[in-house]
């Protein structure tokens, strides 16, 4: 950062906490782990969009990984089920486990009217499928997602009877100071089908009717009147019927706002960035399946964007069945019998799905995928969801079956606090570290702030600063002198816990966090980001010959822009040239252009050509352009003017700096003190400048980093927010190499981590095997690993590269201009 005084711009954000729950995906009793899971984020401000992620305790699925690093969760949560949850999902199990405890529980001799409380309160808290997150899992789940964590990954443990505590905010704690005025909260009627609930429940969230009661507020459940399929379809986005119900609670434009997961969004607002999102062009996302990993795909990525539904496969296939013999019976001349719910219910999300998509008249299409079936499953099972709609003919056509791969989280929203997203601050850094402590943000929208009780993160952006996701930044950045509030870098900015994790006053400006900042410089984060391999970084020598040519230049632009144009690249090549090059280049040219590269090395201690301004004329293609270019070029000390002589003792042609000479000049070779004359200079009649390219400048350009600096380049111009970069960097003490590897590319896009390999001579296989370690290791895997080539790129190895998963190769057409 240097020892100036710097000014960064910083946008302060006030929102609730993210989680992630982790459910057993091997539990045949899933559905009921995800409803108490569901029932316990809806208790929590900001519950609504915590995610729901199925695992075995040792590994997680891919696209559920895409969708953990994508949300960034600060904490993460294992749902345990308990044996009371059995009650709903295993009523036989329940009952004859019960009948048991009660015949022991009688012949022990205890009271029998002892027993509910006894029995109810031991099945609280008796573990069934009990979930436990591998150690392994745990380290991948730290590096991967750097949550707030101790010394553990999962810091919570619920069940139904025990939620979330700190720094969990209960919305029953904080909805009287709300200002947004509510009146009666609104719950969902009984659910008997398990998946009609979960998709119920999904939308409402789920908690008692004497939730509320010590704040002061009242929850009802809808009348039994209201047709369940009217709820669902209300739920899954069609239009809300007219009712003539005058029954409280209503099915009205209040209901959703008035449900459980409607108050855990109080006073907050789900917000898009505005480059990516295109509402009129997203498609609806169907996820088809009855899989717990198929509803917990659809649960999940509906939390970070709209327009996710799920059709379970039961209910579609019911739907069908039922059509095609309701079809027998009409050609039978037979009555037809009515659709049961379940029947109903899957042609009644097929046609909410296509009013989704305004009928197919504008760019929206249906996108349907499954976790569990392939895509000619995918493609006979539109042709049934086209049948279930009223719009058969005309639906199938708008729906595209794809892959779990290509369904996009590009493009996600983000909860905040509304009006407190944009809090503009102006600080001073020296060195890089802030010169005072940062004005934290305090919430808005609630008339008190109960301390102890209401608890929010602030999420820091700087302008033109972007770090990666990595568990040991965190506190270097925000540091807090000796508070214990945490602090992590989240994918959307850097997070710290607010107020205080110590509340020691009753006034919240004496216990608001202030912390003060720092912003580690480039080699620090990489260092970071290594740091838990047990590898060090540090710049290569091909790393310094590039950092001082950059300097020289000035910025990264202006130097890939000199090298990836023609003209300004013949130059370089020609300083590069070698003896014979020069000597063929002699011979050809005409007399005017003779003496214009020379070369030195057969009596000099150099070896390497030097070029006077018709050189530079040939490449630029007019002399007012080559001199204008020069006076640039000499300016930077880029290139230093200077003669070539020859020493009339030893015979040694050498260049002399311009700054050295004076009427005479002394021999590098012999130490002869000689004035010049012509009899020194070689040609023509009178003296040239001869210009010498700065050492370290050569050496970058013959170590080929020049690909490495237009490969930077290329990647900096997708950047919209932030982008770092380490230039040849060595990495010490990387698994299975002598001592050390080089890493050509290392940069930091928009918080992304890319690592690459450069080469001006053919990619080989072997040229993989260093990325192949790199995503053994126990850091989080770059976002992308890029090749960078001025050669043909084999079959072999794009193939070898494509299984790397993320691999990208950039060519000379797509680096220079020819």
């Amino acid at each position: 950062m240097g020892g100036d005084a710097t000014y960064q711009n910083i946008t302060a954000t006030v929102r609730p906490p993210r989680c992630a729950i982790f459910i057993n995906g091997k539990s045949e009793h899933w559905k009921a782990a995800v409803d108490g899971a569901i029932a316990k984020a809806s208790e929590v401000w900001g519950g609504r969009h915590f995610l729901i992620i199925p695992t075995d305790g040792l590994t997680i699925a891919d696209k559920f990984w895409e969708l953990l690093e994508t949300y960034s969760p600060d904490h993460l949560a294992v749902f345990n089920l308990t044996f009371n949850d059995l009650e709903d999902s295993d009523p036989e199990r329940y009952q004859e486990r019960k009948g048991i405890h009660r015949e022991a529980w009688k012949a022990e001799g205890h009271p029998e009217d002892a027993f509910e409380d006894w029995f109810t309160g031991s099945a609280d808290y008796t573990r069934v499928d009990g979930l436990e997150i591998s150690e392994g899992l745990g380290r991948q789940l730290i590096y991967r997602l750097s949550p707030f964590h101790f010394t553990q990954a999962i810091d919570t443990r619920i069940t139904r009877k025990s939620g979330f505590g700190y720094p969990f905010t209960k919305i029953a704690k904080i909805i009287t100071g709300a200002t947004r005025h509510m009146g009666l909260v609104r719950l969902p009627s009984a659910i008997e089908d398990p998946n009609m609930k979960l998709l119920v429940h999904s939308e409402t969230g789920i908690v008692s009717e004497d939730h509320y009661a010590d704040a002061g507020f009242v929850a009802k459940s809808l009348p039994d009147s209201y047709d369940i399929l009217e709820i669902l379809k209300y739920l899954a986005g069609a239009r809300l019927a007219s009712s003539s119900d005058d029954a409280e609670p209503k099915l009205d434009g209040d209901f959703l706002p008035n449900t459980p997961f409607g108050l855990s969004m109080l006073h907050l607002g789900q917000y898009y960035r505005a480059d990516r999102h295109m509402d009129y062009a997203e498609p609806v996302v169907v996820v088809l399946g009855d899989t717990v990993e198929g509803f917990c795909l659809y649960y999940s990525l509906s939390r970070m964007h709209e327009g996710v539904r799920w059709l379970p496969l039961e209910w579609l296939r019911a739907s069908i069945k039922a059509l095609n013999a309701r079809r027998a019976c009409r050609e039978r001349g037979e009555r037809e019998r009515e659709f049961t719910q379940i029947e109903s219910a899957g042609r009644a999300l097929s046609n909410v799905f296509y009013e989704l998509i305004k009928y197919g008249h504008n760019q929206k299409r249906l996108q349907l995928c499954s976790m569990s079936l392939n895509r000619r499953q995918l493609i006979a099972h539109r042709t049934q969801i086209a049948r279930c709609s009223y719009f058969r003919g005309e639906m199938s056509s708008h729906i595209d079956c794809v892959s779990i791969d290509s369904v996009s989280t590009n493009c996600i929203l983000r909860v905040f606090e509304v009006d407190n997203y944009v809090n503009h601050r102006s600080m001073v850094f020296l060195d890089g570290k802030s010169v005072s402590p940062f004005e934290t943000p305090s919430v808005k929208n609630f008339s008190n702030v109960r301390l102890g009780e209401h608890y929010w993160l602030t999420s820091l952006r700087v302008e033109g600063y972007q770090p990666p996701s990595s568990p040991e930044l965190g506190p270097k950045i925000v540091k807090l002198h000796g508070s214990t509030t945490e602090s992590r870098v989240a994918a959307d900015g850097i997070v710290y816990q607010c107020p205080n994790s110590m509340i020691f006053s009753s006034e919240l400006d004496a216990v608001l966090v202030r912390p003060k900042i720092e912003l580690p410089d480039e080699m620090a984060l990489f260092g970071s980001y290594f740091e838990a391999a047990g590898v060090t970084v540090k710049y290569s020598d091909k790393g310094k010959y590039f950092m001082d040519t950059l300097r020289r230049f000035g910025d990264l632009d202006t130097l890939a822009k000199f090298i990836k144009s023609p003209d300004t690249r013949d130059i370089l090549d020609k300083f590069t040239w070698t003896k014979k090059q020069a000597r063929d280049i002699h011979s050809s040219a005409k007399p005017g252009e003779r003496g214009s590269v020379i070369y030195l090395g057969d009596n000099s201690e150099e070896r390497r050509c030097y070029l006077n301004l018709n050189a530079l004329t040939l490449s630029m293609g007019s002399e007012e352009s080559a001199a204008s270019l020069v006076d640039d070029l000499v300016g930077k000390r880029i290139i230093e003017r200077g003669y070539i002589f020859g020493c009339q003792r030893c015979d040694a042609s050498a260049w002399y700096s311009f700054e050295l000479l004076s009427n005479e000049f002394v021999c590098v070779r012999c130490g002869l003190h000689q004035q010049f004359t012509v009899s020194h200079w070689r040609e023509p009649a009178l003296p040239h400048w001869y210009y010498r390219l700065a050492e370290t400048v050569r050496l970058f350009y013959v170590n080929n980093s020049h690909l490495t600096a237009l490969a930077l380049f290329s990647l900096k111009a997708r950047s919209k927010t932030a982008f770092h970069f380490v230039p040849e960097m060595d990495l010490v003490g990387f698994p299975g190499s002598s001592g050390k590897r080089e890493m050509d590319i290392a940069c930091i896009l928009d918080g992304d981590v890319i690592f690459g390999e450069c080469k001006t001579e053919p990619l080989q296989a072997k040229d993989v095997a260093k990325f192949v370690t790199l995503l053994g290791m126990p850091v989080k895997p770059p976002s992308k690993i890029v090749f960078a080539t001025t050669r043909d790129v084999s079959d072999p190895f794009n193939a070898q590269a494509q299984k790397l998963g993320n691999a990208e190769i950039l060519t000379g057409a797509d680096l220079m201009d020819f």
